[in-house]
């Protein structure tokens, strides 16, 4: 009786160890874009600049853990993304070019509901984002390069609407980023190089919407075919920041091709 009873805890215990290292599923997204961008740096220069950009980027999605100690599945989940983008800009004479190399690395949290057998799905939650672009003008020896550096706290919302076919699956999915406080950093910028005193001192400062304007959205369609999984999609930025009387605008436009592929991990296992 004594080794029933022995039998039984381990198994219990047994159990309740391999529950708790189910492995969660991860979503990978290896992206590659291309698109339209069009940028004002009035340090560089007092003219808009527009031209062309390439970058690849990866991002990845996943739940805090698979069910909560009920057993339901778990509402809150995270994402989180880098990319990086080289551009080539020129004037509307095509005197003078402007070369960037940025990019932004980030990572939110978002409590999702959901209808229709989770087929319809609505995301909300914040979103800390690190964004940096460093500007080179072709021509120009008292002002060669420029650069902004932010960190936000953004608001971050979304819906997916997933359908299916016979042997395929399709996800439609929209979302949008907006900051709501943060801060910027810009080194010293003087509008001339004989008048000093109309410049910016470099330093960093409280930003939100009086001062600094980001809104990143895009749309994508996922397309699950039986041995891979695609996207196609376009996102849209515009960056828009000032002080004094000095104001700088990045709005850019990009298609984008994914690769899509889910894989697990499971914790507390041992090599």
């Amino acid at each position: 009786m004594k080794m029933k009873r022995f039998h039984i805890i381990l198994l219990a215990l047994l159990t309740a160890s391999v529950l708790q290292a189910e492995p969660v599923e991860h979503e990978n997204i290896l992206k590659i874009k291309y698109g339209w961008v069009s940028q004002l740096d009035p340090y560089l220069s007092p003219l808009t600049y527009t031209g062309n950009q390439i970058g690849i980027g990866n991002e990845w999605w996943q739940p805090f853990n698979k069910t909560d100690k009920e057993g339901y599945p778990v509402r809150w989940s995270h994402v989180g993304a880098i990319d990086i983008h080289g551009l080539r800009a020129y004037n509307s004479a095509y005197t003078n070019l402007i070369y960037g190399l940025g990019g932004h690395a980030g990572w939110g949290a978002y409590y999702r509901w959901s209808w229709m057998a989770e087929r319809l799905t609505l995301i909300l939650g914040p979103y800390l984002e690190l964004d940096f672009m460093a500007r080179e003008i072709g021509s120009n020896v008292n002002k060669p390069y420029s650069f902004d550096l932010g960190m936000d706290v953004m608001a971050m919302t979304g819906l997916q609407w997933s359908f299916y076919g016979k042997r395929t699956s399709y996800r439609l999915r929209y979302r949008v980023r907006t900051n709501l406080i943060g801060f910027d950093f810009m080194p010293d910028y003087w509008q001339s190089y004989y008048e000093i005193a109309e410049g910016v001192s470099g330093t960093a400062r409280c930003s939100g919407h009086w001062n600094h304007n980001v809104v990143r959205h895009e749309l994508s369609l996922d397309l699950q075919f039986p041995h891979s999984t695609w996207r196609v999609g376009a996102e849209h930025e515009f960056l828009n920041y000032f002080t004094h009387d000095m104001q700088f605008t990045r709005n850019q436009f990009n298609i984008i091709i994914a690769c899509l592929w889910h894989y697990r991990i499971t914790p507390n296992k041992q090599l």
